[in-house]
């Protein structure tokens, strides 16, 4: 009598006793079988994966670039980049996403061109925007410097409004690799010795290479998600966190606007609430007046929403629903608008009380049922097989699982956004194995922060876990370059705050597969 039928759909513990009682269900007799099951499960959820939202009006321009020149560097980038700049050497032409080696500390240059219209240039700001590069990015437009970025799997941007000419400009982004910091004997002969400061672990997409890219762990290298340019107004929406209360029937509506100028300016909102995969209009847009003027560049305002009578977010019933947020200047007009959707939903783990570590999905006990993830959901991603990425879901789903670990990575946002539609639940890591270098502690930190910004708008996700299996004992510690056990767990109280941050009611299990406890929270055997 451990499990109930019902568990084994995502639905909560704590039926009667005498409910229980669960029969197996009958294993598949054929690949045929397994088939007609998926076509039920499409059936079954398609309306989950419906947009019943009022489509928002176009606010921005977007050019997505998805070709570009690429090679690796050579001695002669070294000794005059401007001839690099300029297109020098020999190139092949990729199409974005794009991932390859080598796995070790490498470089390589990706040039392409693009034309910024007058429409363009009269929206009043210009970004280039970056969904993902592995593992370090330098961006330049026409030989303008831009700024860089360390991390494979975090959006960032740039603004180059100052640098852009109308007619032709172009993109040159150095993209740097190194060795992780606990060395991977996988790579080829004398791989043994590389160890570098990169933050990953394991379970990358891979790449067409049968000796290293075929393996699921090659730390390599490019920019594997999508780049676009877009135009937008000088002030504009950064981000949009809709963080549920369902307890208290609201929601806090977190709107992070981004002023272009130097200056403060005036700026008012609207917001409105729909279902997603429903049809229900929750609340109309209205307009809210911001407590003050906005400063130059970051700003964010929170906003607290009656949500009475919501429909949670379960796996068995993975309802959503979307805000959306207008822009307004001081001369009344609409300048940008922004959705995401929202699940309502609660996720927390008892810590104090006695079963210590059971988990609660809006209230209600539950058990996660799930495995490691291999790459294969961010290979349909990067190949854009939409329908590929549903079936793998369903297909965890009819193995009556209700949670996926994205292995020791952060993954593509699509990926949670369709976990977030047919209801799989999820754990994010930091891409930390083993060890962490001690002169990368900032710098982890801050990457935890960049974690829990990318999931935390997603309801799928529930928790996150910063290190997998940590090693600081005995002879190999290497406890001249790594952080000790003590420095370790200061390391989590520092990512801690920087997830906390960014979403106060994220669940954390700093470790997965601790297999030297006592640490901070529970100590844990790979529990799902």
């Amino acid at each position: 009598k451990a499990f109930s039928a019902g568990l084994f759909h995502g639905e909560p513990v704590g039926m009667a006793a005498e409910k229980l009682a669960y029969t197996p269900p009958s294993r598949f007799a054929s690949a045929d079988d397994l088939r007609a099951e998926l076509v039920r499960q499409r059936r079954l959820h398609a309306p989950f994966l419906r947009n019943r939202a009022p489509t928002l009006p176009p606010a921005r321009i977007a050019v997505p670039l998805e070709t570009f020149d690429w090679r690796l560097e050579t001695p002669e980038d070294r000794s005059d980049f401007g001839a690099t700049m300029a297109g020098a050497g020999a190139w092949q032409q990729v199409r974005i996403p794009h991932f390859g080696g080598p796995v070790k500390r490498a470089v390589a240059y990706y040039r392409t061109g693009f034309t910024v219209t007058p429409e363009i240039l009269a929206k009043g700001a210009l970004f280039i925007r970056f969904k993902g590069v592995d593992y370090k990015a330098h961006v330049f437009i026409n030989t303008a410097y831009l700024g860089s970025h360390e991390g494979f799997f975090a959006p960032f941007e740039f603004d180059f409004t100052a640098y852009a000419r109308p007619g032709l400009n172009t993109l040159l982004v150095k993209v740097e690799n190194d060795a992780i910091c606990m060395g991977n004997a996988s790579w080829g002969e004398g791989s043994d010795k590389y160890e570098g400061d990169k933050i990953y672990a394991a379970t990358g997409p891979g790449y067409d290479d049968p000796e290293v890219g075929w393996h699921h762990c090659p730390p390599g290298m490019g920019i594997y998600q999508d780049v676009v340019v877009e135009a937008r107004a000088p002030v504009h929406i950064h981000d949009l966190f809709i963080r549920p209360l369902p307890g208290l029937n609201k929601v806090e509506i977190w709107v992070e606007l981004w002023n272009c100028d130097i200056l403060r300016c005036e700026a008012e909102l609207t917001i409105a609430v729909h279902g997603r995969n429903f049809a229900r209009t929750v609340m109309r847009p209205r307009r809210f007046a911001l407590p003050g003027q906005l400063g130059p560049g970051f700003n964010q305002f929170r906003f607290t929403i009656d949500l009475p009578g919501a429909r949670l977010w379960t796996p068995a019933k993975p309802w959503l629903y979307q805000a959306q947020v207008c822009v307004f200047g001081a001369d009344g007009r609409a300048t940008d608008n922004y959705a995401r959707q929202f699940g309502m939903r609660s996720f927390t783990m008892e810590t104090e009380r006695s079963p210590r570590g059971e988990l609660f999905l809006n209230g209600n006990a539950i058990r996660l049922r799930g495995a490691n993830t291999m790459g294969f959901e961010q290979q349909d991603v990067m190949r854009r097989d939409r329908r590929q990425l549903i079936d793998d879901i369903l297909l965890a789903k009819i193995c009556n699982m209700n949670f996926w670990r994205l292995t020791q990575r952060p993954v593509q946002d699509e990926v949670y956004e369709y976990c977030d539609r047919l209801g799989l639940m999820t754990q994010t890591d930091l891409p930390l194995f083993a060890v962490m270098r001690r002169n990368q502690f900032s710098e982890g930190a801050r990457q935890a922060g960049e974690m829990e910004r990318l999931i935390r708008a997603h309801p799928c996700a529930i928790m996150v876990t910063y290190i997998n299996e940590p090693s600081w004992e005995g002879p190999d510690s290497r406890s001249w370059r790594h952080l000790t056990r003590h420095e370790l767990e200061s390391f989590f109280t520092a990512c801690d705050q920087s997830v906390k941050l960014a979403n106060p009611d994220r669940l954390i299990k700093a470790v997965d597969g601790d297999y030297n406890p006592p640490g901070p929270g529970l100590p844990d055997n790979h529990c799902y």
